[in-house]
């Protein structure tokens, strides 16, 4: 009999597992710290959106409060669409840091 004939088979419970099989990869562990990253930034962009979106409505409302008797005022629809998207991939970091 030779050594190959003792071995165990790989379908046998008592064989040694190969290491991959140990558990889940690493990659699809996310880490408390990773978590904490993602929910401090999420709590960030929601704040820069909200400020974002204030500042971008006061300009609006300022410059058309002056030009009531005619004349130009300013519609600042970008820095509002960017305090919208701020606000938005903000609250997908909360989410994902909370799932």
């Amino acid at each position: 009999m030779s050594e190959h004939d003792t071995a165990a088979s790989p379908t046998d419970p008592a064989a040694p597992q190969p290491p991959y099989a140990s558990g889940p990869a690493p990659y699809n562990v996310v880490s408390p710290q990773q978590r904490a990253i993602w929910e401090t930034k999420g709590r960030r962009a929601i704040g820069f959106g909200v400020a974002w979106l204030v500042g971008g409505l006061l300009v609006t409302v300022v410059t058309y409060s002056q030009a009531q008797g005619g004349g130009v005022y300013f519609v600042a629809w970008g820095p509002v669409l960017y305090g919208v998207y701020r606000i938005v991939t903000g609250r997908q970091l909360l989410n994902k840091s909370r799932s």
